[in-house]
C-alpha cells in the first residue's frame, strides 16, 4: 500500500484512527470515573438516610432528656437569680442547636458566669439521674465578676449540696462577707508560694 497512491490516504486515517481511540480511551476512563462517583454519591446518600433517621428516631428521647436537664437548670437558676433559663434544642440540617434562654435578654458578664455555673451543676443531677458516667468536677474562674449573693449561693448551696469537686480561682479580697473561707481552701497561692514552684 505505501507503494501505490494511497499511501498518504492510508496515514491520513490511521492518525484519524488513532484519535478516535485516544478519544475513546479518554471517554471511557470518565464514563468509569463517572460510574464510581455516582456510587459513591448513593452509598453516601444511603449512610446519610440511615443516620438521620436515627437521628429523627431519638428526637422524642432527646426532648424527654433535655425535660429532664431543664428541671434542674430551672430550679439551679431560679434559686441564683429568681429567673428560670431553659435549654432549647432547634433542629437543622445538620442536627440540633442547643440555645439557653431567659426572659431578660442579653446577661451582664457576672449573669452570664452564673449561667454557665447552673448549667454546669444541673449537668451533673442530670448524669446521675440518667445514670451517666460523668465527671463531678467544675471548675469557673473570674466569678468574682458575680454579685455577692449569688456567689455565696453557689459556695454555700450549690458547691455543697452537689456531689462534686468545685474549684474557684478568686481573688481573697473578692469573696463575700458572709464566707468561712478557711473551711473551703484546698490550695493558697501567693507572690512566694507559686503553683509548680515556678
Amino acid at each position: 500500500i505505501s507503494a501505490s497512491e494511497y499511501s498518504d490516504d492510508y496515514d491520513r486515517i490511521l492518525i484519524g484512527l488513532n484519535s478516535f481511540f485516544e478519544t475513546k480511551g479518554n471517554l471511557e476512563e470518565r464514563k468509569r470515573y463517572w460510574i464510581s462517583s455516582n456510587e459513591k454519591l448513593e452509598r453516601i446518600s444511603e449512610e446519610l438516610e440511615t443516620i438521620n433517621s436515627e437521628i429523627n428516631s431519638k428526637d422524642n428521647l432527646i426532648q424527654k432528656r433535655i425535660t429532664l436537664f431543664n428541671k434542674y437548670f430551672t430550679k439551679i437558676s431560679s434559686e441564683l437569680y429568681g429567673e428560670e433559663y431553659l435549654l432549647s434544642t432547634q433542629k437543622n440540617e445538620k442536627g440540633y442547636d442547643l440555645i439557653v434562654t431567659n426572659l431578660e435578654g442579653n446577661p451582664s458578664t457576672g449573669k452570664k458566669k452564673g449561667q454557665i455555673a447552673a448549667f454546669d451543676f444541673a449537668y451533673i443531677l442530670f448524669a446521675a439521674e440518667i445514670e451517666l458516667k460523668a465527671i463531678h468536677f467544675i471548675m469557673h474562674d473570674q466569678l468574682e465578676n458575680m454579685h455577692d449573693n449569688q456567689l455565696s449561693t453557689i459556695l454555700i448551696n450549690l458547691a455543697n449540696s452537689i456531689e462534686c469537686q468545685f474549684i474557684l480561682p478568686i481573688v481573697k479580697d473578692k469573696i463575700p462577707a458572709d464566707i468561712d473561707i478557711e473551711k473551703y481552701i484546698v490550695l493558697r497561692l501567693s507572690e512566694n508560694n507559686k503553683l509548680f514552684k515556678i
